[in-house]
């Protein structure tokens, strides 16, 4: 009996540290190629989480947390946003809109980041073709991915938001005081990282749902830092997401 529970453990084992993400091209209807990586649940489920990249990285963020949460039933999917990644074209992408004049660089990142709701709806729409009945969706976005999270669940039936070291302007945060503060949200942010972390204060004091949690960090680092910082945070955010969905 103790040779076989060592067997399986061992399986097991095995299959956690070999389970990778299927890697996707989402076609716009415009022909663009979006790249994203989805992570199937290991059971049939309803459940599914969105992940949502800032904008100094791209989606291998979120490699551990799409594994984990598949591990635990999820359906997940992370999307390079147009312009980052593997979601790039001569047109679009950051390398070379960070190398133009300012002015220029404006209108570029404007034109850029016009395109990301309609493709964070489809990849959205993809994710939820892949769960068994009615679907029970969270959203996680980091810095710049907190508003299209937001944009998101206006729009769909949002479960659950979470907001990574997202600092949101007034407007956004009016937005979600008067739409979505009744969900389960979960808020992560570093006490020295300026705004974001005021803003991260802001959400939380409008956030309405008992099940709502703040995660705060001594130090200033920012988004996808702070998961190699502390081990424990990949595995927090997928518990915590597995408790609310």
């Amino acid at each position: 009996m103790k040779l076989l529970f060592k067997t399986l453990s061992a399986a097991i084992f095995l299959s956690t540290l070999t389970a990778q993400a299927e890697e996707l091209t989402l076609t716009t209807d415009k022909g663009f190629a979006l790249k994203a990586d989805y992570y199937q649940s290991n059971t049939k489920s309803n459940r599914a989480v969105l992940m949502l990249h800032q904008c100094n990285y791209n989606r291998t963020m979120y490699d551990n947390i799409g594994e984990q949460l598949s591990q635990q039933g999820i359906h997940a999917l992370s999307l390079d946003f147009r312009g980052f990644g593997e979601s790039i074209n001569d047109e679009f992408d950051i390398d070379k809109v960070q190398a133009l004049p300012q002015e220029q660089r404006r209108s570029a990142w404007r034109k850029m980041s016009t395109n990301w709701g309609d493709d964070v709806q489809q990849a959205y729409d993809y994710l939820i073709s892949k769960v068994s009945g009615k679907a029970s969706v969270g959203v996680i976005g980091a810095s710049c991915g907190g508003s299209q999270a937001i944009n998101l669940a206006e729009k769909n039936p949002i479960q659950v938001i979470s907001f990574f070291s997202s600092g949101q302007r007034e407007e956004n945060i009016e937005r979600y005081s008067k739409m979505l503060a009744a969900k389960p949200t979960l808020i992560i942010a570093s006490e020295d990282d300026g705004g974001t972390y005021t803003s991260a204060q802001t959400l939380f004091k409008k956030a309405k749902n008992t099940n709502s949690k703040f995660i705060a960090y001594k130090g200033g680092d920012h988004g996808y830092p702070l998961l190699d910082k502390d081990k424990h945070l990949a595995t927090n955010i997928v518990s915590w997401f597995n408790n609310q969905l």
